[in-house]
């Protein structure tokens, strides 16, 4: 079973409260919701969904909770958020770019850097559906996935925190001009490599951080993503001085934008799962033939997203991306010698 960690949980549970009008029992909660999924019922899980419960509390997030009548168990209670409790003061709205602005500024003042009140209003304004770029919630009539702005899909993946370390070390060499020594792991290698870089930029790319820069092993340039960096960032002074190109960061964004455009998974999903809300988000997803059709820039990164979701994601096309998902769920599988079995049905 892949980890979730218990930002992004409480993050899943509070789409989901977001996304019902008549709310959802917890039993309904503990089927959807990245987190609950897979755990065995008891105890555990109910403490679990008490402290997450608390946790959105103590950012300032109001639960309703109905119960029906002679309801004793609270088994059939349902909790939602209603409508107006995370939306902002009447006078104060946001246009299209402010609203951009706004979540990028959110993914690069990483939580260590944030006040509690920050925090809180980081939280709200993820959640707020006019943040959102108008995400057509389950109660809002006659809105459609393709009315959601572009920005929706990098809002609802997991939580967008750079590597602190590396993040910072990089962009400070690259700002001073300092070559810099890293281990990176590419897919499919077992052992890391130490690579010696030229950094010209640190891009963020559909939530995910990367830097660009002129590999001297390699003797070209290339674009790393941060969080295949396996050790501290260590920076020195260049044997030779060197200038970033001053469009190397509009560059490399560019081309991850064709290959975005190129790259596409079709999926069946589970409807109503966390999967299901978070895919069918995802920037530039339509549905074709009964599947979902996302798209991506990286084939391991999308097969790490996709074993994620584990049984509620069912890879169709193309047959090497079914592959990939399989490899992952099999490892998992075989890490846990406990664990449920897989039926093959993901992948």
């Amino acid at each position: 079973m892949v980890r979730i960690e218990a930002e992004e949980r409480q993050f899943s549970l509070l789409l989901a409260l977001v996304d019902t009008g008549v709310g959802f029992t917890k039993h309904e909660l503990f089927a959807r919701v990245a987190g609950y999924q897979g755990q065995a019922p008891g105890d555990a899980l109910e403490r679990m969904f008490e402290r997450d419960k608390d946790a959105l509390r103590e950012h300032g997030i109001v639960i309703d909770v109905v119960q029906p009548p002679g309801d004793d168990s609270n088994q059939e209670a349902r909790y939602r958020v209603l409508d107006g409790v995370l939306g902002d003061p009447a006078e104060l709205h946001f246009d299209a770019e402010e609203r951009d602005l706004l979540d990028l500024a959110l993914r690069v003042w990483h939580e260590g850097g944030l006040t509690e009140e920050a925090q809180r209003a980081a939280l709200k304004l993820r959640a707020d559906p006019e943040f959102r770029g108008g995400l057509p919630l389950a109660r809002t009539p006659g809105r459609t996935v393709d009315q959601a702005a572009p920005g929706i899909a990098a809002i609802l993946q997991a939580r967008q925190r750079p590597r602190e370390e590396a993040f910072q070390a990089l962009k400070r060499a690259a700002d001073r001009r300092r070559e810099v020594l890293f281990d990176y792991l590419k897919p499919g290698e077992r052992t890391p490599r130490t690579r010696t870089v030229q950094p010209w930029a640190t891009v963020l790319f559909r939530g995910r951080w990367m830097l660009v820069g002129f590999d001297l092993g390699a003797e070209d340039t290339r674009t790393f993503l941060m969080q295949r960096i396996t050790s501290t960032v260590r920076d020195r002074a260049p044997k030779q001085a060197f200038e970033a190109p001053a469009d190397a960061a509009s560059a490399a964004l560019a081309k991850l934008e064709e290959i975005w455009s190129s790259a596409a998974v079709g999926v069946h999903v589970m409807p109503g799962s966390d999967a299901d809300i978070r895919l069918r988000h995802r920037r530039d997803t339509r549905e074709e033939d009964g599947l979902l059709v996302i798209h991506h820039a990286d084939r391991n990164l999308i097969a790490d997203e996709l074993s994620g979701f584990g049984s509620d994601v069912a890879v169709v096309w193309p047959e090497e991306q079914r592959v990939l998902v399989r490899q992952r769920l099999e490892r998992i599988r075989d890490a846990h010698a406990d664990g449920d079995d897989l039926d093959g049905s993901a992948a």
